[in-house]
């Protein structure tokens, strides 16, 4: 199964709320939201319980992204308060029936490796088993999330999964997803046949992302979805293009037509 969704609320439903959103989002046809924690975790337990009833009613799956604030090899203050977000994020994706919780891990600094591996293994023990730690390949040099460096954490620490950022991927390696090989190349590191992915078209230079773009630029969805139908995978989808649902429905459509 592919199901494809948005991260945060549908464009058309902006400052309505989660509730409204994924009402909306099943009156237009998509299948999933990943609620997006941007700057802290305000959301409420009611308020998650409230909206995980409403998503499992109508049949939206629901992920979570942390705030963006987090490195988990920045000073030990960063540290902690990093900490407390994914685990606070976990929470309320546990409270809202979410299985997974993304989040940029690092920017580099000394002992990067280690800081990111000790942490998840520490907020993994603390936070609700049915929850994984999605850990995003990241789309900038400074920044601690290569592809390599995802595999490894998530080979190494017991219930963190990868979180394939395609257009991070894209820009990171200054344009390297060209073709359906390509992105097949990607998915060949992996044994797993159920994958959480971002998608969005990209601008970028020198190796880092500059800005999201509509997915009519680059990569192309097209070499990802038929791999992703080729292959049989069980995949969600997050489309993060700056057109939101728009271009999601357009990424259902290929999906559709691959199939």
């Amino acid at each position: 199964m592919i199901q494809i969704g948005i991260a945060g609320i549908p464009a058309a439903k902006k400052g309505k709320g989660t509730d409204v959103g994924i009402r909306y989002l099943s009156e237009i046809g998509l299948d999933a939201m990943e609620v997006q924690f941007v700057r802290g975790v305000f959301m409420s337990s009611d308020v998650a319980k409230r909206v995980g009833e409403t998503a499992k009613e109508l049949g939206i799956k629901l992920s979570v992204h942390a705030p963006y604030y987090i490195n988990l090899a920045g000073s030990k203050e960063t540290i902690e308060k990093s900490k407390k977000f994914i685990i606070n994020s976990a929470l309320r994706a546990s409270e809202m029936g979410g299985s997974i919780v993304v989040f940029h891990p690092a920017s580099y600094s000394e002992n990067t490796f280690e800081l990111v591996k000790s942490a998840c293994e520490e907020i993994k023990a603390k936070i609700d088993k049915s929850v994984h730690l999605g850990l995003e390949t990241t789309g900038r040099q400074s920044q601690f999330g290569t592809l390599d460096e995802v595999i490894k954490i998530t080979t190494m620490v017991e219930g963190t999964v990868p979180v394939l950022d395609f257009a991070h991927i894209h820009a990171r390696g200054n344009g390297s997803l060209k073709s359906k090989s390509a992105f097949g190349k990607v998915f060949d590191r992996f044994d797993c046949d159920e994958f959480h992915i971002h998608f969005t078209g990209v601008e970028y230079k020198n190796g880092n992302e500059k800005k999201h773009m509509p997915i009519d630029d680059e990569p192309s969805f097209v070499h990802l979805a038929e791999v992703l139908v080729e292959r049989g995978y069980d995949a969600t989808v997050i489309c993060e293009s700056p057109l939101l649902e728009v271009d999601a429905l357009k990424m259902k459509g290929i999906i559709n037509v691959k199939r």
